[in-house]
């Protein structure tokens, strides 16, 4: 099922919110918070986790290493942790393209 997600070149990781992680098959209440990480409101808790399958576009990749946040969030991150598998990454006219 498709997610939605802010592209943030300022996350290291793909970051999944509560609902989404559940929308994605995982259980966030039996996750392991072992992770930790400073943000604009602080520090918050992640779980680490991996996804079977991230899709963008007809771009399909395997195995996708991200983390659950604990706290609140408006949306899921997409950051580079994923955007790293990209060939390139451009910004011109408004518009964001990834390449591969």
């Amino acid at each position: 099922m498709p997610l939605r997600f802010v592209v943030d070149t300022g996350a290291t990781d793909l970051v999944l919110r509560q609902s989404d992680a559940v929308r994605a098959g995982l259980s966030p209440d039996q996750l392991a918070y072992t992770a930790q990480a400073n943000t604009a409101n602080g520090v918050v808790s992640l779980a680490p986790v991996r996804l079977d399958t991230v899709a963008l576009g007809p771009h399909r990749d395997e195995n996708v290493r991200a983390v659950v946040n604990q706290a609140p969030m408006q949306m899921s991150l997409l950051g580079m942790g994923y955007l790293q598998r990209w060939g390139s990454i451009t910004i011109a006219n408004n518009t964001l393209t990834l390449t591969r």
